[in-house]
């Protein structure tokens, strides 16, 4: 079965190649059920897409309006003399978001027979996706691409190692701005991706960003990479990789793409992308446990409430993980 998001954008390829001039309109249904539909559609004066949903009664719109999104106008219209929520993309920029949460809103709304039901479901999901609306942001700077590239190299060892991928993907929140970039069932890993020459300094960011309350056990891995020009490495390469993966894994698949969308990655910048190449040097890990140098809330002075500092790895070098312990250590609950 194709996954819902490549379901999606081949429909609205094949709206592109309707026939149809001034006012008019074609929409085809992708998802629902007999008693309350969701559509893709095109304006063909604009050639705008539209998702619209219903019927519905004017009621739940007073009862419960819908978030405001950044470029996206909502209102209400008519097929067949029932009324229809209609929500209408007025920056062609962001086609490819406003796709995937067509894709979310199919995955989601799939099998809801009421309207009061589908209404709900559709305002949930949308007070989430404000934010990768409101965006202002461009392309990844390069220490942003460097980050995402060591988080996705990873993410591929896991993989390659014995990790289920759907888990895999599950497990990665470093675009969700988690304390920690991956959560496994056994373990939290905080990743450190580099292309300096000396990997002996990291950056961390925050006080919770080395905390272990909450985590069965925690481990900083270090990603050092030599970037290059032109290779297999690239961050569209690495991406694709993982959608060949989940290719079995349809919602996990649209968990990914949603992920991505978060970190700042867009497919319409892949040019700018493509370039550079990441290829890995070195990869080790350290048990952050009472003995690994770090500061939290917990052992910081009364009044500090915020602050980023610098470790030098060298000091605890002696305690360094190789990638295979690492495996070892999030892959068992005996290894404390």
């Amino acid at each position: 079965m194709a996954d819902v998001i490549d379901q999606i954008f081949e429909t609205w390829e094949s709206l592109l190649d309707e026939p149809g001039t001034g006012s008019q309109s074609a929409r085809y249904r992708i998802s629902g059920s007999p008693r309350f539909g969701a559509y893709l559609a095109i304006r063909f004066d604009d050639r705008a897409p539209v998702l619209e949903f219903g019927p519905i009664t004017p009621d739940l719109l007073k009862d419960a309006p819908l978030p405001s999104i950044k470029g996206v106008d909502s209102g209400l219209s008519y097929h067949s003399q029932e009324l229809f929520l209609s929500l209408t993309l007025k920056q062609p920029a962001s086609i490819d978001i406003f796709l995937t949460l067509a894709a979310r809103l199919t995955d989601e709304l799939s099998g809801v027979d009421y309207p009061i039901t589908g209404y709900n479901v559709i305002r949930k999901v949308l007070i989430v996706w404000r934010a990768f609306f409101s965006s202002e942001k461009k392309i990844l700077s390069g220490s942003e691409q460097t980050g995402l590239a060591g988080e996705l190299i990873l993410a591929t060892m896991f993989m390659d190692n014995g990790i289920e991928v759907a888990a895999v993907i599950r497990a990665w929140k470093g675009s969700e701005r988690s304390h920690h970039d991956f959560q496994l069932p056994l373990a939290s890993v905080e990743v450190k991706a580099t292309v300096a020459h000396n990997i002996e300094t990291v950056s961390i960011s925050s006080l919770r960003q080395l905390d272990p309350t909450g985590t069965k056990k925690l481990f900083l891995a270090q990603v050092a990479m030599d970037s290059h020009d032109y290779g297999d490495q690239t961050l569209p390469r690495l991406i694709e990789n993982i959608r060949q993966r989940l290719s079995s894994f349809p919602a996990d698949r649209l968990e990914f793409e949603e992920k991505l969308l978060a970190s700042g990655y867009r497919d319409k910048d892949e040019s700018h992308y493509a370039q550079q190449s990441f290829q890995i040097r070195k990869v080790r890990a350290f048990r952050v446990d009472e003995n690994f140098p770090k500061l939290t809330h917990d052992s910081i002075p009364e009044g500090i409430v915020e602050a980023t500092y610098q470790i030098n790895l060298g000091t605890v070098a002696l305690q360094a993980l190789t990638f295979d312990d690492l495996m070892l250590a999030v892959s068992s609950s005996q290894n404390d």
